[in-house]
């Protein structure tokens, strides 16, 4: 589980557009999602010619999945970020069949994919049970090699932490995700007044009293550009790809990053987290999505109030209104249908049991669509 320090920030009207290389300069952000290392298989043992001896094979170098691990713990237990497996033992009389080197195991938090610096994938961690091997030790010394050792595969590679969560809030800085979180499940995150709040990503569990239960991500606020590296948001956007369902958080009032920017109304934060997500990764609109208006309790009459039905209205004819109301380049191409819309006031924890109901059916939902479609397979290849 992931915990955020709190963090003030006097922000600027141009904090947002600092690109994500840079903020750890000004945020000295303690999360890491993504770290780079240099493995090495171990060399080959040297053949003892003059017996036929054989040298002993290098050690691996493997990656293996390990529960409640971060990848910050990672990268504190080896800072050199160096991996060389143990060199296979020479060849000697006592000894002529070698032994072989030790692999060395790195073991790294569930959701790493394993990407060269190209970006290409090697594999991924999803399970405890998984394991790769990154760099292979190197033979021993043999009559095929003229009983010299044989160096072992090295390389730089990258570990990309995407976290596994069942459902990734999406919304802009302020809306209330932080202040949802803790009221939905137990952790407690940092809050304040202040945009930007939450730096790292932070994973909670909602359990009910039948013992079940299902995972939620708060991730760092969005803004226009996130697609692009501007703003905090845009280094977790990649978090969401495995959330199965979307929780869109949005701030009944609207939002405004500063003073001096132009305030966007509850639907206009619909349609630029929408546009946002296609940007930066189109099928991310295919995931189901459940729209929260938060902080309900600022309303004259939360039961009957005219801006909650206006949002009803602009959700229900979105399509003549981002045609009449929006340049073409914010008009996302495709639009979430909300399967479910549910007024809250996170802070007050009104309608939040209402949520949670709502999203362990959409999730139960998309289980049983999902052991469908593999049951399916499964009986297309028996016949």
């Amino acid at each position: 589980m992931y915990f955020t320090r709190v963090l003030y920030l006097n922000l600027s009207p141009t904090l947002h557009k600092i690109p994500s290389k840079d903020l750890g300069k000004y945020l000295n952000l303690p999360f890491i999602d993504r770290l780079r290392v240099y493995v090495r298989g171990g060399t080959g043992g040297q053949g003892l010619k003059k017996y036929g001896g054989i040298g002993g094979r290098g050690g691996d170098v493997i990656i293996m999945g390990k529960k409640n691990l971060s990848l910050k713990q990672v990268y504190e237990k080896n800072l050199t970020k160096r991996y060389i497996a143990q060199d296979g033992f020479n060849s000697s009389k006592a000894s002529l069949n070698a032994e072989s080197g030790k692999d060395l195991i790195i073991h790294v938090p569930l959701g790493i994919q394993i990407v060269k610096d190209n970006d290409e994938l090697i594999d991924e961690i999803l399970d405890i049970d998984d394991k790769c091997v990154v760099a292979a030790g190197g033979a021993g010394g043999t009559f095929k090699n003229m009983f010299v050792g044989k160096p072992g595969t090295s390389m730089m590679i990258n570990f990309d932490l995407k976290l596994l969560a069942d459902v990734g809030f999406v919304g802009y800085p302020n809306a209330g995700k932080s202040t949802l979180l803790s009221m939905l499940s137990r952790t407690k995150p940092a809050i304040s007044a202040s945009p930007f709040t939450t730096v790292d990503p932070q994973l909670g569990t909602v359990i009910f009293e039948d013992g079940r239960s299902f995972t939620v991500a708060d991730l760092p606020g969005l803004v226009e550009g996130s697609h692009i590296k501007f703003g905090l948001g845009s280094r977790f956007l990649k978090h969401t790809i495995r959330s199965k369902i979307l929780l869109f958080v949005i701030d009944i009032n609207g939002f405004q990053l500063s003073f001096h920017s132009p305030l966007r109304t509850a639907f206009d934060s619909i349609v630029f987290l929408t546009k946002e997500l296609e940007l930066y990764e189109p099928s991310l609109l295919d995931k189901p999505a459940i729209l929260a208006i938060n902080k309900i309790d600022q309303l004259e009459n939360p039961d009957n109030d005219e801006e909650l039905k206006e949002i009803h209205y602009y959700l229900d004819n979105y399509k003549e209104i981002l045609e009449r109301d929006y340049e073409e380049k914010w008009r996302p191409k495709k639009f979430f249908e909300f399967k479910h819309i549910v007024p809250i006031a996170g802070k007050h924890g009104t309608n939040c049991s209402e949520l949670c109901t709502v999203l362990r059916a959409v999730l139960d939902e998309q289980a049983n669509m999902e052991r469908d479609d593999y049951n399916k397979k499964e009986w297309w290849n028996r016949g």
